[in-house]
C-alpha cells in the first residue's frame, strides 16, 4: 500500500492534469415489465425512481510533453504540391476514360489562397492509432479527431488504420 502512495505521489510530481466533472444521464433501467418473478397475483408497484442519474467523470492526462521534432520524419508537403498531384491524378483518370482535360476553365479560376497550415506526410506503422500519432505530433492524445477530419478521404473508420497508409498531419504555424 505504501508503494501505491509513493507511485501516486510521483505521478503528481511528474505533472499531470486531472479534470473532474459531473454529467446527468437519463436512466435506462426504469422500464420494468413482466411479472418480476411472481407466479400468481400482482407484484407490488415499483418505487418512484429519479428519471436522471448523476455520473462523475475523472480524466487524467499525464504530463505535458513537448511534441517531437518533426523535421526528421518526412519532407514537408505544401498544399500547392498536393494540388499538383491531384491535378495529375485527375488527368490520368480522364485520359483512361477517354475525356479531355479542359485547361481553359482552370485558367479562369482564381489562384488558390495560401492556407494557414501546412501538412507533413506520415506513414502509419504497426500498432499505430490516431491517438498515438496525435501524441507523437501534438503532445496530447486529445487531437486525434483533427487528424481524422483531415484524412476522411483516406480513413474510412477512425478505429481501423492500417500500416503503410499515408496520412496528412496538419502543422500549424
Amino acid at each position: 500500500m505504501r508503494y501505491f502512495f509513493i507511485f501516486l505521489g510521483l505521478i503528481f510530481l511528474y505533472g499531470c492534469i486531472i479534470r473532474t466533472y459531473t454529467i446527468e444521464k437519463p436512466r435506462r433501467d426504469l422500464d420494468i415489465e413482466g411479472n418480476q418473478g411472481y407466479l400468481y397475483g400482482k407484484p407490488p408497484s415499483p418505487p418512484q425512481l429519479k428519471k436522471r442519474r448523476k455520473v462523475t467523470v475523472f480524466e487524467v492526462e499525464l504530463g505535458t510533453h513537448p511534441p517531437k521534432e518533426i523535421s526528421s520524419l518526412e519532407p514537408e508537403v505544401s498544399i500547392e504540391k498536393e494540388e499538383k498531384i491531384e491535378k495529375k491524378i485527375e488527368e490520368q483518370i480522364l485520359e483512361e476514360e477517354g475525356g479531355v482535360v479542359e485547361e481553359e476553365k482552370r485558367e479562369e479560376e482564381a489562384p488558390p489562397l495560401k492556407p494557414l497550415k501546412e501538412y507533413k506526410l506520415y506513414t502509419v506503422e504497426k500498432n499505430d492509432t490516431l491517438q498515438k500519432i496525435s501524441k507523437k505530433f501534438y503532445g496530447t492524445t486529445k487531437k486525434w479527431p483533427l487528424l481524422y477530419e483531415e484524412n476522411k478521404d483516406v480513413i474510412k473508420n477512425p478505429d481501423k488504420i492500417y500500416p503503410g497508409l499515408k496520412i496528412k498531419i496538419p502543422i500549424f504555424k
